[in-house]
C-alpha cells in the first residue's frame, strides 16, 4: 500500500473538513417558523437548549409540531431537554469504484468523517464493468429515459462526490448508439445540477486496469497518481496558481504557440479566472466555483465560446469510456472544431466520441494551465491535465457556475498539450507569460 492507515485517515479528514467543508447548513425550516410562529421563533433562537418547563401550554403544542422532521426538525427532545437545531446536515451522494481495496478503505474513512460532522451519506458502489453490462442489457429505448427519481435526487444533494476511476477505458465500445440516446438525459441532469448549484468533486484514484490499457508501468501509475494527490496541497501549487492568476488578470486575448506548428488564439475577455488548488473556499463558492478535482493544480477560464481560431496539436487525450488518443491535431474556426486528425485509431475514437454526444460538444469550453509539479503523464486526464509545463483546452459543456460559460453539451472533454521542451509559449495580450512551458518571472522555493 502506498499510504499507511494513518495517512489515509488524515487525507480523508482533510478532504472532508478542508477541501469541501462538509458538515452543516442552515435549517431550511427556520424561515418557515419565523413567518408562521414569529413570537415563539424569537424566543427559541435566544438559546440553544431549554428545559421542558420553559414554555406554556400553547407553546408546547407548537413545539410538538416543530419536532416533526418536516420542520427540520427545529427541536429535538433529548433527556428531558429541548435542543434548538438551527442547522441540519449536508446530504452527500458518494459514488465510488468498488474494485480497489485501498480506494474502498479511503471511502470508508471519508464516510466516517462526514458522519462525525453530522452529514448524511448515500454511498453507491460502481465500476465500468457494470456500466458496460448495463449498456449491453438495456433495451435501446430505455437508454433515452430520464427517471423522475433521478431528477429529484440530482437537486436534493448538497454534494456529489466520485472517488475512483475507469477500470476499462474503452467500456462504451460497441454501444455508442445507446450512449448517444442517453445524451439528452445527461444534459438535463447537468442543467439541474447547475440550476441548484450542487457542489461536486471528482477525486481520482488509481484503480487498476488491464496491462494493455496502461501507458506506464503499474508501479509508476500508482506512484505518480498518489504523489500528485499529495502535491495538490503543497505551497508550490498554491504559489504557481497565484502567479499565473496575476499574469492573467484583466487579460483579453490568449495566444498559444509551439514548435509543432501550433498557433491558436482565443479570447477570455470578461471571463473570471478560476484557481484550482484543492480547496473549495467560501470565496470560490461566492464566485460560483462549486467544483473540485483531486489531484488538483490548474488555473483556468471559460473562453469566449466563438473566439477560438487556429491549429493546435494535443499530446494526450483520454476520453472517458472511448479510449486514448496520442497526437490529436485540431483546427478551430470561431470557437468550433472544423478539422481533426490523429494517427492509428485516434481519429475514429474522436469521431465516435463526437457522434455519441449532443449539444455544443465540439465548441471551445476551457483554457487552462497545469500547476502540479508532481503530476506526470499516466493516461488519466485528472492527473495529466495538472502537469506543470502543460496547457489544456476543453470542448463541450461549460455552462455551470464552475466555469461561467454558455455552452450546453452532454460532454466536457479535456485535451492536453505539453509545452515544456517544445518551445511552447503562451502570450497574454501580446505579453509572454509562459516560455517553453515555464512561468515567466516565477522563482521556485529553494529546496532544503
Amino acid at each position: 500500500m502506498f499510504f499507511t492507515d494513518e495517512e489515509l485517515r488524515k487525507m480523508a479528514k482533510d478532504f472532508v473538513e478542508k477541501s469541501l467543508r462538509i458538515g452543516r447548513k442552515p435549517n431550511p425550516a427556520l424561515e418557515i417558523v419565523r413567518k408562521k410562529y414569529p413570537r415563539l421563533a424569537t424566543k427559541l433562537l435566544k438559546r440553544k437548549v431549554y428545559s421542558k418547563f420553559s414554555f406554556d401550554e400553547n407553546e408546547e403544542k407548537i413545539i410538538e409540531k416543530l419536532k416533526d422532521p418536516d420542520y427540520g426538525p427545529l427541536i429535538v427532545e433529548w433527556k428531558n431537554k429541548y435542543y434548538i437545531k438551527t442547522t441540519v446536515g449536508h446530504t452527500i451522494r458518494l459514488l465510488y469504484s468498488d474494485t480497489d481495496k485501498e480506494c474502498k478503505k479511503f471511502v470508508q474513512y471519508v464516510k466516517e468523517e462526514c458522519w462525525k460532522r453530522g452529514a448524511h451519506v448515500i454511498d453507491i458502489p460502481t465500476n465500468t464493468f457494470d456500466s458496460r453490462k448495463h449498456l449491453e442489457l438495456i433495451p435501446f429505448d430505455t437508454a433515452a429515459e430520464l427517471p423522475e427519481a433521478s431528477k429529484m435526487m440530482a437537486r436534493a444533494y448538497d454534494f456529489r462526490i466520485f472517488i475512483g476511476g475507469d477500470e476499462d477505458i474503452n467500456w462504451t465500445h460497441g454501444f455508442e448508439e445507446k450512449v448517444k440516446l442517453g445524451a439528452p438525459a445527461r444534459q438535463k441532469i447537468r442543467d439541474i445540477l447547475d440550476r441548484y448549484k450542487v457542489n461536486w468533486c471528482l477525486f481520482g484514484w488509481p484503480v487498476m486496469r488491464k496491462k494493455e490499457q496502461l501507458f506506464v508501468s503499474p508501479k509508476k501509475y500508482k506512484k505518480v497518481f498518489f504523489e500528485a494527490i499529495k502535491e495538490t496541497f503543497s505551497p508550490t501549487v498554491k504559489k504557481l496558481c497565484e502567479h499565473y492568476k496575476k499574469l492573467l488578470q484583466d487579460v483579453e486575448e490568449i495566444r498559444i504557440t509551439a514548435n509543432d506548428g501550433t498557433d491558436m488564439s482565443l479570447s477570455i475577455k470578461g471571463r473570471k479566472i478560476k484557481v484550482a488548488d484543492g480547496i473549495m473556499s467560501e470565496e470560490d463558492v461566492k464566485n460560483g466555483d462549486n467544483g473540485l478535482n483531486i489531484p488538483d493544480g490548474e488555473v483556468y477560464f471559460a473562453p469566449v465560446e466563438d473566439s477560438g481560431n487556429g491549429y493546435i496539436k494535443f499530446d494526450y487525450t483520454t476520453i472517458h469510456g472511448f479510449g486514448f488518443i496520442k497526437d490529436l491535431e485540431v483546427k478551430f474556426e470561431n470557437g468550433k472544431i472544423v478539422w481533426f486528425n490523429a494517427p492509428g485509431k485516434g481519429k475514429k475514437i474522436f469521431q465516435r466520441f463526437l457522434d455519441a454526444n449532443t449539444g455544443d460538444k465540439d465548441k471551445l469550453a476551457e483554457f487552462a494551465i497545469g500547476t502540479n509539479p508532481k503530476a506526470q503523464f499516466i493516461g488519466e486526464t485528472i492527473v495529466d491535465e495538472k502537469i506543470f509545463g502543460t496547457i489544456h483546452i476543453a470542448i463541450g459543456n461549460n455552462s455551470g457556475p464552475g466555469f461561467g460559460g454558455k455552452n450546453k453539451a452532454s460532454s466536457h472533454q479535456d485535451m492536453i498539450k505539453v509545452m515544456k521542451g517544445k518551445n511552447g509559449n503562451v502570450y497574454a495580450d501580446g505579453k509572454l507569460i509562459m516560455k517553453n512551458g515555464m512561468p515567466v518571472g516565477f522563482k521556485f522555493p529553494k529546496s532544503k
